[in-house]
């Protein structure tokens, strides 16, 4: 399984991050600087603060960036799954409606960064710069990010047990209840189990595993999250990619060109370009005429 970290993608090289990708060889792609962002994504971002300041002070702060996420998310379509507010840097775990993700970071950090400046009487920067960005293409990636945000309280040794920790969405996936929330904690859940008592006890034996694994840094050490996958897998809750599946059984039948599959041809089609694929890019994968694909997709709309 490969992870790239910092890999720009080059005109015309035959193993671009993309085609990677598309190859199954990237289950997470991470980024600093000029992230991919297109509708259906799902992303793991997180912002740090200056130098080794603080971004909350009081408990009125964590609310107020609490409320700007709820409104920044609604504004630009992006679906919550996870957050973490840590006292120096913050967690979030979304998905995309559109090719916003920029544009919605800046205006949430920035207008943070202004109430906190002015609030505080002080000057500079309240972030340490370009927010970063890690793409899920796997469900067991999904699923690890999610723990690991919930598991950074109890990393950082603030609180014994994760669902104890008031500024994450820690306790909406650990109550087994139904609880009206903008986070959507039954989607990540569901990857576990369409019954929610048993899809949140599951999920906090995870996390009560995770305090005898040596989790390290999701980003300066890639083997943290690895081990998290990898307990996910061994209990075989790694989740499906439904679609993956389907387009290899497709190919490997030779049903993608006979008529009684048009219909889960076009799906496919369909499904593929929702995750950002161009029509030259679904043509080749699924071994169809662009003319194929772009007639299923007119077919759709």
């Amino acid at each position: 399984m490969l992870i790239l970290s910092n890999i720009a993608r080059k005109e015309g090289s035959v193993e671009s991050v993309i085609d990677l990708i598309e190859k199954g060889k990237v289950k997470r792609y991470f980024r600093t600087r000029d992230k991919y962002s297109f509708e259906g994504a799902v992303t793991h971002v997180t912002q740090h603060a200056s130098g080794t300041e603080p971004l909350f002070l009081e408990e009125t702060d964590y609310l107020y960036m609490l409320g700007l996420i709820k409104e920044v998310c609604a504004r630009f379509k992006l679906t919550v799954f996870s957050f973490a507010l840590m006292l120096n840097h913050i967690h979030l775990l979304v998905r995309m409606g559109a090719s916003n993700l920029a544009d919605a970071m800046q205006i949430l950090f920035q207008t943070y960064a202004n109430y906190f400046n002015k609030k505080y009487e002080r000057k500079g920067h309240a972030f340490s710069g370009a927010y970063r960005s890690s793409l899920c293409f796997d469900d067991a990636y999904l699923l690890a990010s999610s723990l690991y945000i919930h598991f950074n309280p109890v990393k950082a040794e603030i609180v014994e047990n994760a669902i104890d920790y008031r500024w994450s969405s820690c306790a909406l996936f650990l109550s087994g209840n139904e609880i009206d929330s903008f986070v959507d904690y039954r989607f990540v859940l569901n990857l576990f189990n369409s019954d929610l008592p048993k899809a949140s006890q599951e999920y906090g034996m995870l996390l009560h595993k995770l305090k005898k694994e040596e989790t390290g840094n999701i980003f300066e050490q890639p083997k943290a999250l690895e081990s998290i996958v990898r307990m996910i897998k061994e209990r075989g809750l790694c989740g499906n990619d439904d679609l993956e599946k389907n387009i290899r059984i497709l190919r490997e039948e030779k049903y993608l060109r006979a008529p009684q599959k048009i219909e889960a041809r076009r799906f496919a089609i369909a499904q593929l370009k929702a995750r950002g694929y161009s029509i030259p890019e679904i043509a080749d994968r699924l071994n169809l005429s662009r003319q194929t694909v772009y007639s299923a997709l007119n077919w759709t709309k």
